[in-house]
């Protein structure tokens, strides 16, 4: 049987009132003792009490539950996101319901509802996802406070967190640059709206520096296994006669693809080609060479998200008046990039 207020006011010798006042933290015009306060705490704790979070959100108070809809939890850098926002909800005494959805709106709305019956203060949503833009609307609608994260490149209509994609583009082709490399390929996940705005960024870059003729962009999936399909194929066509000598994919996990395909076909990095990502996730410096990379944390993206999030449910801030949050990023240089080959 679950502990009641009644059962707790019984053994303390006070009033339902008086323990839910206690146990719910509210002000009273009528000063509560400490010794009863303490008395109420230790007996409640005693009992083994949990709040009942569905009476709570029915009676019009806040259920400290948000929901988090994740468009691929087996992302590294998802993990990251999902690992702050984890963090920070702890620390402010909420919890956290995960929907994977695998970038599908119908699946989003699915979860949308079961956190709108669990009367969910908010949601996140990771990523982007595809599909019916208009029931994606429903989806934000259907909840009054929503933040995205990630994979994103502007405003929409709710506030977001995300990295900044051009000044990190910038970071990593002038790390290329300067180390001598002129002709630069680019390997990227045109499903992501952030990897696609980096792919463009690398095209004018290349413009810009009078090396248009080296312009390729390949296109691929983040997972691993096309990636290193990916990274097989261009490698295979590597003749020692104009061959790139630098590969900027867009993010970690189409550089680890490559990395792999370069040791499966035998080509040396960075000794023949360097090869740079973006994300920084936790395995980029444990790859063989370690990854030069782009930072942008994702832990601190979910952190922040999540806390903007808390702050518009607790009325800290007014939506109305919230921009987009874009962090700072960093290039991390390691041992997959060096100077090209001389001749």
């Amino acid at each position: 049987m679950a502990v009641t207020l009644k059962d707790i006011a019984e053994r303390a010798g006070v009033s339902t009132t008086t323990v839910s006042r206690i146990l719910n933290d509210r002000d009273t015009g009528v000063p509560i003792r400490t010794e009863t306060r303490q008395k109420v705490l230790s007996i409640a704790a005693e009992l083994g009490y949990r709040p009942n979070i569905m009476a709570r959100a029915l009676r019009g108070s806040r259920s400290s539950l948000i929901g988090v809809i994740t468009q691929n939890i087996s992302s590294r850098f998802h993990s990251q996101i999902l690992r702050g926002i984890n963090d920070a909800a702890v620390q402010r005494s909420y919890r956290v319901f995960l929907g994977h959805v695998a970038r599908q709106v119908d699946l989003a709305l699915d979860y949308g509802s079961m956190f709108e019956q669990s009367h969910a203060d908010g949601i996140l949503i990771v990523g982007e996802l595809q599909g019916d833009q208009e029931a994606f609307n429903r989806l934000v609608h259907q909840h009054r406070h929503v933040v995205g994260v990630s994979d994103r490149v502007s405003r929409r209509d709710f506030p977001g967190v995300y990295g900044d994609s051009v000044m990190g583009t910038q970071l990593a082709l002038e790390h290329l640059w300067d180390l001598g490399h002129r002709n630069i390929i680019c390997v990227a996940d045109p499903s992501l709206q952030d990897s696609q705005l980096r792919a463009d960024l690398y095209s004018r870059f290349m413009h810009d520096h009078e090396v248009a003729d080296h312009i390729q962009v390949h296109l691929t999936s983040r997972s691993f296994e096309a990636s290193t399909q990916t990274g097989r194929e261009i490698f295979a066509g590597f003749d020692g006669v104009n061959q790139p000598t630098a590969i900027f994919a867009t993010t970690d996990a189409i550089a680890v693809g490559l990395l792999q395909a370069a040791y499966q076909m035998r080509v040396a990095v960075p000794e023949q080609v360097s090869i740079v990502g973006f994300d920084d996730i936790d395995i980029a410096g444990f790859t063989i060479p370690p990854l030069t990379t782009v930072r942008q944390s994702g832990a601190e993206m979910g952190y922040q998200a999540a806390n903007l999030l808390l702050d518009l449910i607790e009325g800290v801030r007014d939506e109305a008046q919230v921009e987009d949050i874009v962090l700072e990023t960093k290039l991390v240089v390691r041992q997959s990039t060096a100077a090209p080959a001389a001749g």
